[in-house]
């Protein structure tokens, strides 16, 4: 599946009280991100409904003036399902800080009734990839 990439600058009012990204900010970014990815693939913003994160793990501290990067992209899909890895990067080092999982539905605008999306992945031999649609897969057993 295609990854989407957003880059936000760590300001100080994104900081908490020990002078790092504070992690509701974090998450947030994380939200906008994988709402985006699953945006764009569905082709319809009024046709999505957020209903869950995932594991969402901070790994590493981000500082302050970091430029740090989400990539998100669709491992698993359900009939009405839509689940997202977001993976958080500082873009100056390549390390990770974070990742996780958003899980939407696809509904039908106005009325909030489920509606099939009829997305379905691709294949792919990438381990990385495989991986995460393994652990997706996971949160539905």
């Amino acid at each position: 599946m295609k990854r989407y990439k957003s880059i936000h600058m760590v300001r100080m009012e994104d900081l908490n009280h020990h002078e790092n990204l504070y992690a509701g900010r974090g998450i947030e970014w994380m939200m906008e991100s994988s709402f985006i990815c699953a945006c764009l693939e569905h082709g319809e913003s009024h046709g999505l409904l957020y209903k869950n994160t995932h594991q969402f793990n901070f790994s590493k501290s981000v500082e302050p003036g970091d430029i740090i990067s989400y990539e998100s992209m669709i491992v698993r899909t359900g009939k009405t399902s839509l689940t997202v890895h977001v993976i958080l990067k500082n873009e100056q080092s390549g390390e990770t800080h974070a990742e996780g999982y958003t899980t939407f539905v696809t509904i039908k605008p106005g009325t909030k009734t489920p509606l099939a999306h009829g997305i379905v992945l691709d294949e792919t031999d990438d381990a990385e990839e495989l991986k995460w649609r393994e652990e997706a897969a996971g949160f539905f057993k």
